[in-house]
């Protein structure tokens, strides 16, 4: 989601799609917060960055809701020069949000959800996404914009249109073949090394899409040097002697394929573009997200990401918002083998689709269907979550068995082997049966983040036979279907939050915190490192997020997560106590403030969130919940977390050793397996929870 836009004037535009007029502002710097940062950490915000608005987000967990307050950011200013008292306060307490009405959402100007009542200024205001869940606009309702007042704990208080800013006295702030050169080294002494050429790979289509009807999802392969590329682009290098391959995927059943998915291209030559189209169909209400991916060989040459919406009826002709990744084609993916999985609706049976690939293995995109998945009373699930809540119900219950770690061991392989036949149709064991002792890694990459993979183990579908190993011990790493992970971690500098409730509401965690601060710093300085702590408070949070001045971010706590709610995921970060209460409140931040407030683009950070279910993940409205989704769309080049409570000890051990070996100079799957191995020598299935999103070959580079 964008977190701000260039600051400036813009024509106001009037429309009808309201009770009243509408005054859309889609030029000036909008900034978001979340509702329980203080108003002293907001202002500084709004000083900094010259913000004009800004949009506070309150995460309404109990009820699974998001509301949004937008505020001039004079006005929150004008608020602590009345009341000096209110500067430490929430947001939340300070304006009485309880009772004051959260501004309209719309979507591309179009009313989403209700509204009620007219208090206080945001309630006048409409915060205006666009199909990607990305804030494009703030929207003044004309008649509501005078004035309004609003009560602030038995106060009136007046804020006033910016006609009449004088009345508070304040200023607004308001491209085939191979190339060899001799000089590189003795003849014959090297192979030939193929000849790389800067592409350009673009694609686009509707923003919305009506039900029933067609689209076009066009894409295009250019030569740099020639591009007229479609409305999002990027280049990339490609070799010249093998063909890119060209599919399409989306993430849920709001459209169907009504075309091929998939095309091969010769690299292109001057003069000669490659191009084609996809053709999809809406089939239902909602947002959708495609991405277009780019293959060679083993490699992913980049990925476009799409937004589109499809309505019942009345879309309009504009092109969808979207985003484009790329990378250089690697001869060293060759040896991975890529899962490629898409969730399938027919009737009201859910089901996954599996595209196999290795260069190595000589698996040429292999497509296979998995059987419809069941749910937790054995029928067909109608949704994929609801076989997820299943697998979770199961494995939650027996990994709370501690004290018989040899019975837990055992039924976590028992579950292993029936997530194979549950998930994997026969012919993709047969098919990965005998390749076994060849797989050197394998890369998940999926729309769906709940299925535990790292947890199935091969079953031969001919012998019965069961394999010793998780697919976890085959070196696997996840990724978003439309990202493009990077494949460089600079790790240069360290940040770390460790939970404390010193109200006693949960039991100390965090063993792995030894790291930075006692047992290894003296190992972390000869890197280079001296780890940052930041204070377990939402502000210094929130603030940490929004800076995004970090390489890796730990991150060890307490987290909650109700199995029919796992996209309201609340990391508890500390207890507190409020003025004249005794009871303990948790410090909580959940997934929809995070998703706000994080802005990591810029450094592209490791994330380490060692916390309980962490690693499941759920959908919103506007945008994904969920610990790994929030994070890697913000900007995070690489996301550690777990699908379930974890204990102290091979916690520590497990993120102690990734460290080191991504210090020593091993990549994200060398240094993946290595921890889950150091964690399994403890004895119980805590090395099966962790889950680690980016791409396998990422690795530390000096900065």
């Amino acid at each position: 989601m964008q977190d701000k836009h260039e600051q400036g004037q813009s024509e106001p535009v009037a429309v009808q799609l309201f009770d009243d007029p509408v005054e859309w502002d889609r030029e000036g710097r909008i900034i978001q917060v979340a509702a329980d940062r203080s108003i002293e950490s907001v202002l500084r915000r709004i000083v900094d960055e010259d913000a004009a608005w800004v949009v506070v987000v309150r995460s309404l967990v109990d009820i699974g809701s998001t509301n949004y307050y937008v505020f001039r950011g004079y006005e929150l200013e004008a608020l602590v020069l009345n009341t000096p008292e209110r500067r430490l306060w929430t947001i939340v307490r300070a304006v009485d949000m309880l009772v004051l009405t959260p501004s309209r959402a719309s979507r591309s100007g179009r009313p989403v959800g209700p509204w009620h009542g007219e208090d206080g200024p945001a309630a006048s205001r409409i915060v205006d996404f666009d199909a990607s869940g990305r804030i494009v606009a703030i929207g003044q309702c004309g008649r509501r914009s005078r004035q309004t007042a609003i009560i602030l704990r038995g106060h009136d208080f007046v804020f006033h249109h910016p006609e009449s800013d004088d009345a508070l006295g304040l200023p607004p702030s308001a491209r085939r073949g191979y190339a060899y050169s001799e000089s590189d080294s003795p003849a014959g002494s090297r192979p030939p090394q193929p000849i790389k050429v800067e592409v350009t790979l673009s694609a686009e289509t509707k923003a919305q899409i009506n039900i029933g009807a067609n689209a076009r999802v066009p894409f295009q392969i250019e030569l740099t040097a020639e591009a007229v590329p479609l409305a999002v682009s990027q280049p990339a290098l490609a070799q010249t002697d093998m063909p890119i391959i060209v599919s399409l995927s989306f993430e849920n059943g709001a459209v169907e394929l009504v075309s091929k998915s998939e095309f091969s291209f010769d690299p292109p030559v001057p003069g000669e573009p490659r191009s084609g189209f996809f053709t999809v169909r809406g089939v239902r209400e909602g947002v959708c997200r495609f991405a277009v991916a780019f293959r060679q060989g083993g490699s992913e040459l980049g990925v476009v990401g799409l937004a589109v919406e499809v309505m019942a009826a009345g879309a309009g002709k504009g092109k969808a918002e979207g985003t484009a990744v790329a990378a250089p084609r690697d001869i060293a993916d060759d040896d991975k083998l890529a899962l490629l999985i898409e969730q399938r609706v027919e009737g009201n049976q859910v089901f996954y689709e599996y595209t196999l690939h290795s260069e190595a293995l000589g698996l040429p995109y292999r497509r296979v269907r998995s059987k419809p998945l069941l749910d937790r009373g054995g029928g067909a699930a109608s949704t994929a979550l609801a076989f997820v809540e299943r697998i979770y119900e199961r494995v939650t219950k027996e990994l709370k068995s501690l004290d018989d770690l040899k019975q837990l061991q055992r039924e976590a392989r028992a579950l292993g082997a029936s997530l194979c036949q549950e998930l994997f149709d026969p012919e993709v064991a047969e098919l990965l049966w005998p390749l076994r002792d060849s797989i050197k890694l394998i890369q998940i990459v999926t729309w769906e983040p709940y299925i535990p993979w790292e947890l199935v183990r091969l079953r031969n579908p001919a012998s019965d036979e069961i394999d010793e190993r998780f697919l976890c011990e085959y070196g696997l790493v996840r990724t978003l279907s439309d990202e493009n992970p990077a494949r460089t971690l600079s790790m240069g500098r360290w940040a770390y939050l460790g939970a404390s409730y010193p109200m006693g509401s949960f039991p100390p965690v965090g063993a792995e915190i030894d790291y930075f601060t006692t047992s290894a710093p003296e190992s972390l300085r000869g890197h280079g490192i001296t780890p940052e702590e930041i204070t377990n408070t939402r502000d210094a949070f929130y603030d940490a997020l929004a800076d995004g001045e970090f390489d890796v971010l730990h991150i060890s706590c307490h987290a909650e997560s109700a199995h029919q709610s796992i996209e309201r995921a609340s990391l508890i970060i500390g207890d507190e106590t409020a003025p004249g209460e005794s009871a303990p409140r948790m410090v909580e931040v959940d997934t929809i403030t995070v998703e706000a407030e994080a802005r990591l683009g810029k450094r592209r950070p490791l994330i380490f969130l060692n916390a309980c279910e962490t690693g499941r993940v759920g959908a919103v409205l506007t945008a994904w919940g969920g610990w790994p989704n929030v994070f890697l769309r913000k900007g995070a080049g690489a996301f550690v977390g777990t699908s379930w409570a974890v204990r102290d000890k091979p916690a520590a051990l497990f993120s102690t050793t990734f460290y080191n070996e991504l210090l020593g100079g091993k990549n994200l799957v060398e240094a993946a397996s290595a921890a889950r191995a150091a964690a399994k020598t403890l004895g119980d299935a805590s090395w099966l929870a962790f889950k680690v999103y980016g791409h396998p070959r990422a690795r530390r580079v000096s900065t």
